[in-house]
């Protein structure tokens, strides 16, 4: 073949990839676009035309950008005052189209920054020295997707004394082709609060007592809390159930390297350690079966409580057979409410309509006879302690049981209630110093003791000190005794 049609060839075959690129880039771009545009419209859906007041997309051909602006308007601060000025979150996108977006084999890669609009100066002086974050969104050839959540390194302060330092967080997840599987991780090396005042000593305050020459008396120092997390992250690889928010049968692991509380009493001087454990290890495992959730969770520390270092903390949870629906009804006036009037409407919501909500529910979830149990174990100078507590539904009262007494009456006659206490007695005296009594001796301890064994609230078994108590079928049993349960106890 001669250089002519060689050359003719090698161009013909440029041409044709550059021509099957340019038309795979163009119909990437339109399935992006098309996906972004459903992206919102299920926001528009949850979240309401008031709160999602503008969409642009501007489509190119290897790129395009976006624009969605969110919109919060707070309600005036008296009747009849004026509106405050709106709260915009501005979501600005570039997206690249592929087959190779960004030098990565996908449909598209779409990098998200976030802003606020409409912050007064006080408000602007506070995120002065935090970053806005971004999101990076991969969208597969396949149909798959990955995210990546990234917030830099920064701090917030107010002139309250209080505030936040946290270093870079990050947050991966894998989203299957039919949305329906989620795995991901999550990183947080270290988060820190500080100077959160004691709200008791706050409320006791009068900042608009005026003093003897009328002016506003300046407010009392208070206690101050400081809160430090180290060493934070986690997976989790979950399915996703249709009309629940972030439940769903799966899996998922995390760790703690340290969690450090401490309080600077409001008389200043050094701080004092309230809470000190390491080597949180933690596991969680979610269940769906015949309509019901149930999830276990399990954690292991070691560390400070106060003044008692404990070589070794557990804590067991179980939740079992909680109705599906019932979530759901739930999560749906939640929703509802934040539609109607924004994020303080949904709170009102679940402080006035939870009651009313769980007694709409109540049928059901007493029906899948759901169950909860909590086991926590300590070890203190080589001796172990233990305390567990539950209950469970043993089965659903009958309309005739409801109709007499009323639901909750009826409710503890079919169910059982339960919990029991082991102590070694080696704990009561440094018990008895950590939780104010810095004076108390042995001596003290065994005369406490005497009375709780005479009343009969606890029981002695060797070096332990024991207490049971269950309540069923309308009956109190503690340590083995039946006794006549407590005035107003079953109304």
């Amino acid at each position: 073949m001669s250089n002519k049609r060689v050359g003719v060839a090698v161009a013909g075959a440029v041409a044709a990839a550059v021509v099957a690129y340019g038309g795979a880039t163009w119909y990437l771009g339109q399935r992006v676009q098309t996906d972004y545009q459903e992206a919102v419209a299920e926001l528009r859906k949850a979240l309401g035309n008031d709160v999602v007041v503008s969409n642009d997309y501007d489509k190119g051909f290897l790129s395009s950008t976006a624009r969605l602006v969110l919109q919060w308007v707070p309600a005036p601060d008296e009747e009849g005052g004026v509106a405050p000025q709106p709260l915009r979150l501005v979501v600005a996108s570039d997206v690249r189209h592929g087959p190779l977006a960004g030098a990565k084999l996908a449909g598209a890669v779409i990098d998200s920054r976030f802003s606020l609009e409409g912050l007064n100066a006080d408000a602007q002086a506070r995120l002065s020295k935090a970053s806005a974050p971004i999101l990076t969104t991969v969208h597969h050839l396949t149909g798959s997707h990955d995210v990546h959540f990234q917030l830099p390194a920064g701090e917030m302060g107010d002139s309250d004394g209080m505030a936040m330092r946290w270093q870079e967080m990050a947050y991966d997840m894998a989203i299957s082709r039919d949305g329906q599987h989620l795995k991901g991780s999550f990183r947080m090396p270290e988060f820190g609060l500080t100077g959160i005042p004691d709200e008791s000593a706050l409320a006791e305050a009068d900042p608009e007592e005026e003093s003897d020459n009328d002016e506003t008396a300046a407010v009392e120092p208070v206690d101050r809390t400081s809160i430090q997390l180290q060493g934070v992250d986690g997976r989790f690889d979950m399915a996703v159930i249709d009309g629940l928010w972030l439940i769903g049968p799966g899996k998922g692991d995390f760790r703690m390297e340290r969690a450090f509380v401490s309080m600077l009493p409001a008389g200043g001087g050094d701080s004092k350690p309230l809470l000190d454990v390491k080597n949180v290890v933690g596991n969680y495992a979610v269940e769906a079966a015949n309509g019901t959730l149930g999830m276990t969770t399990q954690l292991n520390a070691a560390g400070r409580v106060g003044p008692i270092d404990f070589e070794a903390l557990s804590a067991e949870e179980k939740i079992q057979r909680i109705s599906i629906e019932a979530v759901r009804s739930f999560q749906r006036v939640v929703l509802d409410s934040y539609r109607a009037g924004g994020i303080a409407n949904a709170v009102a919501a679940i402080e006035q309509q939870s009651m009313t909500v769980l007694m709409e529910n109540a049928p059901r979830l007493v029906q899948a006879l759901p169950a909860y149990s909590m086991q926590l174990k300590a070890t203190y100078q080589g001796k172990t302690g233990e305390l567990l507590y539950g209950g469970e539904v043993k089965r659903a009262p009958s309309d005739a049981e409801v109709a007499q007494a009323g639901w909750m009456p009826a409710l503890m006659k079919s169910s059982v209630l339960q919990a029991s206490a082991r102590m070694p007695k080696a704990w009561m005296l440094p018990l008895a110093h950590a939780t104010g009594r810095p004076q108390a001796t042995d001596r003290d301890v065994d005369a406490m003791l005497r009375m709780a064994q005479s009343s009969g609230y606890v029981r002695q078994e060797g070096e332990f000190v024991t207490s049971t108590v269950q309540l069923e079928s309308g009956q109190l049993n503690l340590n083995g005794k039946t006794m006549p349960l407590p005035p107003g106890l079953m109304r």
